[in-house]
This record gives structure tokens, C-alpha cells and sequence, in this order.
């Protein structure tokens, strides 16, 4: 896929069952595309803002780990070797392997977007890949 050669690491939510919240799994990928630009809309004035376009080809450098539905991802005891593309998890440009961050942190401290929506796009006869658009 041409331009792919950004790194950016997707943090996963899973529930913590013990504490009843949301904890936040890091899982770095290299060899994407990363994209960004600004859109407005005029609506009791002008509203700009970010949009976001990754494409992860199926090839990447997943470090090991394998792809999960959302679904397999949530039900899922151990996820150390999975990651998923879930609307709400949150995608940040460069490696972050730190764990115990919050959506907030992740927003303040990177360039970073939450997922609004992603299209599956591997059965696709050139460059199979996931397309992931956030704001």
C-alpha cells in the first residue's frame, strides 16, 4: 500500500471485572497510512474539525499479535495476543506502550482520535486492509 509507513498504536477498551471499568490495552502497528484532514459545517456558525483516515494493510507489522471482531475481542479471558477496531477505542500516531492511560491522556499528551466507524476491507482483489475513520 503506498504511504504506509506511519506506526500508530491502537488502545483497546476491556472491561476490568475486579474494579468495573474500563482499562485501556495498548498494541502498536507498524506500516500504516495515516491520514488527516479538516472539515467544517456551518451550523449557528462555522464548526471545523479533524478528520481522521487509517488504512492498516493486511500485512502489516501487527508485532505478533492477531485481529479479533469486536465481539471475540469483548468475550475474550486473554487478549495479551489480540487486537480489535471497535467504535470507542482510541488510535494514537507513533508507538505509546505505557499502560493504566486514559482516553483523556491519550487525547492531551498525542495526536490521537477515537474510532467513529471501520470498514473491512481484506476481501479486496489489491491491497486488502482495514479503512478506520475517527475524529
Amino acid at each position: 500500500m503506498r504511504l504506509a509507513n506511519e506506526t500508530i498504536t491502537v488502545f483497546n477498551a476491556k472491561l476490568d471485572t475486579a474494579n468495573d471499568k474500563d482499562i485501556y490495552i495498548p498494541s502498536v502497528i507498524e506500516g500504516v497510512s495515516w491520514y488527516c484532514e479538516i472539515v467544517s459545517t456551518v451550523d449557528e456558525g462555522l464548526k471545523a474539525a479533524n478528520k481522521f483516515i487509517i488504512r492498516i494493510p493486511e500485512d502489516a507489522d501487527f508485532r505478533k499479535k492477531s485481529y479479533a471482531s469486536p465481539q471475540d475481542y469483548a468475550t475474550s479471558e486473554d487478549v495479551s495476543g489480540l487486537f480489535t477496531l471497535a467504535n470507542g477505542d482510541i488510535i494514537v500516531k507513533g508507538e505509546v506502550t505505557k499502560t493504566g492511560l486514559k482516553p483523556k491522556d491519550l487525547h492531551s499528551r498525542y495526536e490521537a482520535f477515537t474510532i467513529l466507524g471501520v470498514t473491512d476491507n481484506r476481501r479486496a482483489p489489491r491491497e486488502p486492509h482495514w479503512k478506520v475513520v475517527g475524529a
